[in-house]
């Protein structure tokens, strides 16, 4: 190597060596300059908005106190307070039942995303449309719609610790409630609160003399039937009572309708070899040819689950059909001519009265006759009827007796001995009728006008004030109450459906 060469390697290295020493130089600059930079950021504190209005929480209690008039607030007395408040915030939540699931994207949904401006709402300048939509939904239904008291975790334990206390009660106490819960309005037993309303077929009086009345066990809707052969369906209001819809049946004079349990199908019947099954929703009838045991229909009723039909044949003949195919499913016989009959609830038993003095109850799973007795001081036998409780059996006499009996006792014995008997109707009794309850019995006689009562059960009284004096209803054929007892409509020969409205039951 030769002494220019490494003169030139001697230089480079120095080179090297110099921007070296610059590099770490400025590395240097730049670490002393973050470190100040981080002091600086470590002395500044961003302090909130509130405290250079009102300054720290001693000083607004203090500046708080002055102004008041007291010396001093501690802070301790205010922090235990809004600890107290936590602790009953929190025992409150825990009272309250948890929910059984909850979706998450319930609480992600804002009012915004729902809710937008149209040409019918205008602008929704009154909303927060950042607000959660189902905090939006609940304060709308809470304040249009209060949270009954039933709806109360406490006022339901209330109700299972009153209705574990009490006992059963006697029959004519009970009236065949399982269990009265709570406190409860009864019935008042001496004068009953009513109030004559605008006839129920005030709208067209078309049906003649009328027969038969029903209300629609789902609706407010009753439908009246007469031997004009019309039988129309009026909207139950009290005050207007429009007509919703009219059957016309042509040289067919209606003896008996009724409607089935579930309110979509109505049967007409007439002194005809035939009768007529109307769906109520399509607004189609069907033509029904009798059996050849049967000549006409001129009264029959439906069972409770709507499946059979009981019609009253020649020299106590009974004949059970079916609603679907009008089939002839058994015939039963007993001594003198039908005159009443009723279901049970369970549709197994048939209860008959018969032209002569006795009852007979017919079972549909045997076909036979499973019990008879004979009814107290009747001579010959009108109507019956059977409470919905399943606890009270009514029987009519064309005496104008009213017998009622303990429905389980009349199986222990063939001559059973009634738990009151009415005498007021001085004629024979064409109808009886229980309310939804059991707790009224409704007996009339079309004989002589104004022939109507109502008793009182469990006390098994008469209403000294219904009807009132100066009422003129006709003479009654046949009654019926409304599903939750709050109308009662009366059919009389005048083509008139006198209707009451019974101001103690709150409820159609």
């Amino acid at each position: 190597m030769s002494d220019d060469e490494s003169s030139d390697g001697l230089e480079d290295l120095k080179e090297l060596m110099a921007t070296y020493a610059q590099h770490e130089d400025k590395a240097q600059n730049s670490r002393s300059s973050k470190t100040k930079r981080d002091r600086e950021e470590a002395t500044y504190v961003e302090v909130p908005s509130e405290k250079l209005i009102f300054g720290d929480k001693q000083a607004f209690l203090t500046n708080l106190a002055k102004s008041v008039g007291k010396k001093r607030i501690k802070l301790d007395s205010v922090s235990k307070l809004s600890a107290d408040e936590d602790k009953e915030e929190a025992a409150e939540a825990a009272k309250k039942p948890k929910p059984a699931w909850i979706d998450s994207d319930d609480e992600d949904i804002a009012v915004g995303e729902v809710k937008r401006p149209t040409r019918h709402t205008g602008p929704l300048t009154h909303l927060r449309m950042d607000k959660s939509y189902k905090e939006y939904l609940t304060a709308r239904f809470q304040r249009v719609i209060s949270q009954p008291k039933w709806a109360s975790l406490e006022q339901r334990q209330k109700n299972s610790d009153n209705s574990d206390s009490e006992e059963d009660e006697p029959l004519l106490k009970t009236v065949g409630f399982i269990k009265r819960r709570g406190k409860s309005k009864e019935l008042p037993a001496k004068t009953l609160q009513f109030k004559r309303m605008r006839d129920l077929n005030r709208a067209t009086y078309s049906e003649g003399v009328i027969r038969s009345i029903q209300f629609h066990p789902t609706s407010t809707a009753a439908l009246v039937s007469g031997e004009n052969g019309m039988a129309n369906l009026y909207s139950v209001d009290g005050q207007k009572n429009e007509k919703l819809h009219s059957i016309h049946f042509k040289r067919f004079p209606l003896t008996c309708a009724r409607m089935a349990p579930c309110g979509t199908k109505a049967f007409f019947s007439s002194l005809k070899p035939f009768y007529y099954a109307y769906d109520l929703l399509e607004g189609k009838e069907s033509k029904l040819t009798l059996p050849a045991v049967l000549n006409h229909l001129s009264h029959f009723e439906l069972s409770p689950c709507g499946k059979y039909i009981a019609a009253v044949g020649k020299f106590g003949a009974i004949h059970l059909l079916t609603t679907n195919t009008n089939e002839l499913i058994h015939s039963f016989k007993q001594e003198g001519l039908v005159r009443g009959m009723c279901f049970t609830a369970d549709s197994q038993r048939l209860i008959c009265s018969s032209s002569g003095c006795n009852v007979n109850v017919l079972s549909l799973r045997k076909n036979c006759i499973e019990h008879s007795f004979i009814d107290d001081g009747c001579v010959s036998g009108r109507s019956l009827q059977l409470s919905p409780s399943q606890r009270l059996l009514a029987t009519g006499s064309n005496e104008g007796v009213v017998n009622v009996y303990d429905y389980e006792n009349i199986y222990k014995s063939t001559t059973p001995q009634p738990e009151k008997c009415f005498m007021n109707l001085r004629t024979a009794v064409t109808d009886l009728q229980f309310n939804h309850t059991s707790q009224l019995l409704a007996m009339c006689s079309a004989q002589v006008q104004n022939a109507v009562k109502l008793a009182h059960f469990p006390s098994a009284t008469l209403y000294g004030n219904f009807p009132a004096q100066r009422e003129l209803l006709g003479c009654i054929k046949t009654m019926a109450f409304s599903p939750n007892s709050g109308y009662l409509a009366l059919a009389s020969r005048g083509k008139k459906a006198p209707l009451f409205r019974l101001k103690s039951f709150k409820n159609y």
